[in-house]
């Protein structure tokens, strides 16, 4: 009997393996045919983020290496990574810089394009996910309304009316608001280090 029983684990064992397998390689196949197209798309929002930054200007990506964080020099001095970074410039002349920010909302990373012109004053931000906020109260920072009261701002002064600044933060949805403020600055410190 114990011989019928250890025979019964083993043909267990060699079965949950084989599902195993199989489920393994379902997984594998999956994630090679969307692998493609979710980088096609991922690079297709980036484009239209830089369209609405910094209309009518040329990109140049420049070299931002993995990890790379910026603390504001705001009174809640905030780390911020810098995700990426590209070099604009506009009928030849130089038109500033974008920069994609990933601050942390209340529910997560709020991924943020922000455009700063040779000034230091943001030509737009883009809000490309906020897919990790609330629906309904931090979600609501990829509205066209929200983005636009960040154009013409000083970039290393942008704040929420809370803190002080002119910002007016989405109700309900402070924590939010003020990380896409932390990340605009952090955006606008960045491309000042660029010269």
């Amino acid at each position: 009997m114990a011989g019928k029983q250890k025979n019964e684990f083993v043909q267990l064992g060699g079965i949950l393996c084989a599902i195993t397998l199989v489920v393994a390689l379902a997984l594998g196949a999956v994630n090679a045919v969307t692998e493609g197209p979710i980088a096609e798309q991922n690079a297709q929002k980036i484009k239209d983020s830089l369209e609405n930054v910094m209309p009518g200007a040329e990109s140049e990506q420049i070299d931002v290496p993995e990890g790379t964080t910026v603390t504001t020099e705001t009174k809640n001095a905030t780390s911020v990574t810098i995700l990426s970074a590209y070099k604009m410039t506009k009928d030849g002349a130089d038109a500033g810089y974008c920069v994609e920010v990933g601050p942390t909302g209340f529910g997560g990373a709020v991924d943020t394009m922000v455009g700063i012109d040779g000034d230091g004053n943001v030509t737009g931000i883009s809000v490309i996910s906020a897919s990790s906020e609330t629906p309904g109260l931090g979600a609501r920072s990829t509205e066209p309304e929200f983005q636009a009261q960040f154009a013409g701002q000083v970039g290393t002064e942008v704040a929420v009316t809370k803190d002080g600044g002119s910002i007016d933060a989405l109700t309900g949805a402070t924590i939010t608001s003020r990380a896409v403020s932390e990340g605009v600055v952090a955006a606008a410190q960045f491309a000042a280090e660029q010269g």
